[in-house]
């Protein structure tokens, strides 16, 4: 999965992260370094059953816009993968 860039409210601040897979994990590395202060700045995510998880202490919510955002990812991958075998 190539890297992609997702913008979050956290802590009522906008947090942009850069989004990669690592194995069955996703890893997020907060890009505005100046907000490490407020917001995590390196979390890793996974999908146990259906559901967003991981270790840091935030709230469901914001679990909940890392997850939507990966999912949405991954969703358009798929989608552009399937038009690219149907075109060829």
């Amino acid at each position: 999965m190539n890297a992609f860039i997702t913008t979050l409210i956290i802590n009522n601040l906008a947090a942009d992260y850069r989004v990669f897979q690592t194995g069955r994990k996703f890893k997020a590395i907060l890009i505005q370094a100046y907000l490490g202060n407020c917001v995590p700045c390196q979390l890793a995510f996974w999908k146990e059953r259906g559901v967003w998880k991981t270790h840091h202490p935030l709230t469901q919510h914001v679990i909940n816009q890392f997850g939507n955002s990966i999912d949405n990812h991954l969703e358009e991958k798929e989608m552009k993968n399937l038009k690219d075998s149907a075109a060829a």
